[in-house]
């Protein structure tokens, strides 16, 4: 068995496309992160451009910045091809995390490495930051995003004259463009471009992330072998929709938006996180003991929830966050991209019939957010179109974050997931 190399963490500076709410990016980079067998190190690190990346650091670039790294992408080492003969597996990150999947910083780091369900050893591991983040990819922290100024100038006249029954509002027009999982789906598929990798054995992710990566084998259904969504779905929903709504205007409304925003991202924050949670686990860990008398102190809960704010506020962009909820909001693979996109796989309608690879779909019994019974009617819905597909529960008390918590439960899913049909 090869010996595992250092985790790589790099730059890639890729072809850009409009989005498909409309406005052409005027540039796309994606930051990586590569775990997986020794002798390929250095061949990765000659054809991308080698960063030092800091968990939970916003990067920020300016025009300079962004020269600087096409100047330094002029010089990589092109073609790159990786050995074929090493499976692929690529994690797609959630809402506010990075490209950091294993090692001792990582977020997934009880399931990635030697002698776990993802094992570098045996199989080269690959996250990108989501394309409108801010831990190193193109994102509204970045000079020269496009807002929702350029998004409603790229709409067709006609769409623009649709006025809502009730409950108007209007967004500011330094909200950034919408993003959607077909977009961020795109960016991973230029990426792997890059990387010369013609094939993945295995897409997984959590929330967001499943969401992307059951965009990405709609998007490439002949080039992703087998996905594995986890407590995600196919559509968003208006339960979704609303949470982000309320997050969203909690952030509009900060008297610093766009550039200083500090109490309305951890209000959005503070609101999310009980989404993510379940009454069961919460109240295990946050209720007082019976009878206590507080005399006017704050519940658990009240510092608990405020600390989740103050923690993102501090590692993260408000206009980021505002992107990423775009996507959540936008989720939907009966929607057909832009006809423009470069795709050479248009010969199916543009619904789960797209679908080629095997689906492992992973749901929680406690997640409040995407309930199960959806994942699960999923499943069924891509078995009677003749797909390989099944479905497997995690039993917990904490609601749609258990990916992140029942590590072992977690590790038989992943392990099962992974399983050659």
């Amino acid at each position: 068995m090869p010996a595992a190399g250092e985790p790589l963490a790099f730059d890639l500076w890729l072809e850009p496309f409009a989005l498909e709410s409309g406005p052409h990016l005027p540039c796309i980079y994606l930051r990586g992160w590569w775990w997986g067998p020794a002798f390929e190190r250095q061949r990765l690190a000659a054809g991308t451009v080698p960063v030092v990346h800091v968990p939970g650091q916003v990067v920020r670039r300016d025009l300079a910045a962004q020269a600087r790294l096409r100047e330094a992408s002029e010089e990589v080492e092109l073609p790159l091809e990786l050995d074929p003969d090493i499976p692929t597996v690529l994690v797609i990150h959630a809402l506010t995390a990075d490209a950091t999947v294993g090692g001792p910083s990582g977020w997934w780091s009880p399931l990635v490495g030697p002698n776990k369900p993802l094992d570098p050893t045996v199989q080269r591991i690959l996250c990108f930051n989501n394309l409108g983040s801010c831990y190193g990819s193109f994102g509204p922290a970045d000079h020269r995003f496009p807002t929702i100024a350029d998004e409603v100038a790229a709409r067709p006249t006609d769409e623009l004259s649709v006025v809502p029954t009730k409950g108007d509002f209007e967004l500011p027009l330094a909200v950034p463009a919408s993003i959607g999982t077909y977009d961020q789906a795109m960016a991973i598929g230029r990426a792997l471009d890059h990387l010369g990798i013609r094939t993945v054995d295995l897409v997984t992710g959590g929330s967001l992330g499943g969401m992307i990566a059951l965009a990405l084998a709609s998007l490439f259904p002949r080039r992703v072998k087998r996905v594995a969504p986890i407590a995600a779905n196919h559509r968003s929903t208006a339960w979704i929709r609303g949470f982000n709504h309320v997050g969203r205007r909690a952030i509009t409304q900060d008297p610093g938006f766009p550039d200083q925003v500090t109490f309305g991202l951890e209000i959005a924050r503070q609101l999310a996180h009980l989404s993510y949670r379940a009454e069961d686990g919460l109240s295990a860990r946050q209720d007082p003991p019976p009878g206590q008398v507080l005399k006017g102190l704050p519940f658990p809960v009240q510092t608990y929830l405020e600390h989740q704010g103050r923690k993102l506020r501090d590692r993260f962009d408000a206009r980021a966050y505002l992107a990423q909820l775009s996507a959540m909001d936008l989720h939907d693979l009966s929607r057909a991209p832009p006809l423009e996109w470069p795709l050479l796989e248009r010969d199916a309608s543009w619904s789960l019939e797209r679908l080629r690879c095997s689906v492992r779909a992973i749901g929680i019994d406690s997640d409040q957010l995407y309930s199960p019974t959806r994942l699960c009617s999923l499943t069924e819905e891509l078995r009677e179109l003749g797909l390989d597909a099944d479905y497997r529960e995690i039993h917990s008390p904490h609601g749609h974050d258990a990916f992140l918590l029942e590590w072992d439960a977690m590790t038989e899913a992943l392990t099962w997931a992974s399983k050659e049909p």
